[in-house]
């Protein structure tokens, strides 16, 4: 008689099966209709799975499941990019999803306009103590850009609200610092 050896399939079918049984982001639990696969912190796209065709069994599968989750695409591309330096992202969306009633296109519209404004800062060579206290005096016309100047300081007036409830419980939205540069 002979021994039956486990079946092995390509990495890639069981990550093809793992999305599709994925139905929440891991991070903010919103209900996923498009989804970012992370491995060990790093973005990983549909050509590179499609690549991935080393042949495991489910015992295999099972240990490196635990180095993959899955999230939105909007927490994908803010806990997987390179940190900014001007505003904790991370920090700010927490605050937003947890202390406000927004919804999630709303938060996404504000992190979108911190995140164009701090690339637009970055352009100009505007360094990060000189724009915390522009913050607090309002002298920032002059470091705005010249379009949608409202809607960079509708961003900025509630990133200065997440700022006061910061200092008031500092270690409460400082877990992550990791944020996108795509915006």
């Amino acid at each position: 008689m002979t021994v039956q050896q486990p079946k092995r399939r390509p990495l890639s079918r069981y990550l093809k099966d793992f999305k599709h049984t994925q139905t929440h982001c891991a991070h903010c639990a919103r209900q996923l209709d498009r989804i970012t696969l992370i491995c060990r912190g790093e973005i990983v796209n549909k050509t590179t799975i499609a690549q991935l065709d080393t042949l495991i069994d489910d015992a295999a599968w099972q240990v490196e499941k635990q180095a993959w989750t899955a999230l939105c695409r909007f927490c994908g591309d803010l806990h997987c990019k390179e940190q900014g330096n001007y505003f904790d992202i991370i920090g700010f969306k927490q605050y937003l999803f947890e202390q406000t009633e927004m919804s999630h296109g709303t938060i996404r519209e504000y992190v979108v306009r911190l995140r164009r404004l701090g690339n637009h800062l970055s352009e100009q060579d505007i360094s990060a103590p000189s724009l915390l206290q522009s913050l607090h005096d309002n002298t920032l016309d002059a470091w705005l850009p010249q379009t949608s100047t409202n809607n960079y300081r509708i961003a900025l007036r509630k990133y200065w609200q997440f700022q006061v409830e910061l200092a008031d419980a500092p270690s409460a939205y400082q877990e992550n610092h990791i944020t996108s540069d795509i915006y």
